[in-house]
């Protein structure tokens, strides 16, 4: 089992919808932010916090009723930090039709019993994907 991914499966209710019958888009990202929060503590073995979110896009709408699939891959590790890349995908389940309705990015961060950043286990990519993700990774935090 690969203990950088991880991936939550839900079913939204009419309380989480907005007027036109679409899924909040805070719905999601709640959504997005615990999946990737349970992939860096599994990861990490460690309490987790979420330092940032970023580049969060919604695709399509998200109609009540469908089943929706949120991934989460880490993509970087630092020290203490795991930046984690979430795609949510929509099925409507009566035809099965699935899609890209939402993705981003999260950075989360390992913390001690006294909340300060604790150490987690390093990773190298390996995979020309993954170095890709990696270096793309290194740049945000250059920019940051």
């Amino acid at each position: 089992m690969d203990n950088r991914k991880a991936e939550l499966i839900e079913t939204l209710l009419p309380k989480d919808t907005n007027s036109y019958g679409n899924i909040f888009g805070g719905v999601i990202m709640s959504i997005m932010d615990k999946t990737a929060g349970v992939v860096c503590w599994r990861y990490a073995r460690k309490r987790v916090v979420t330092a940032c979110a970023q580049r969060i896009s919604f695709h399509t709408p998200i109609n009540v009723g469908e089943v929706i699939y949120s991934r989460a891959t880490i993509v970087h590790v630092g020290r203490s930090s795991m930046e984690v890349e979430v795609e949510v995908e929509a099925e409507n389940v009566t035809d099965g039709e699935r899609r890209l309705a939402a993705s981003g990015i999260f950075t989360m961060v390992a913390v001690d019993e006294n909340w300060h950043p604790s150490p987690v286990p390093q990773w190298q990519p390996v995979t020309e994907a993954e170095i890709e993700k990696w270096r793309a990774a290194e740049k945000r935090r250059k920019e940051a």
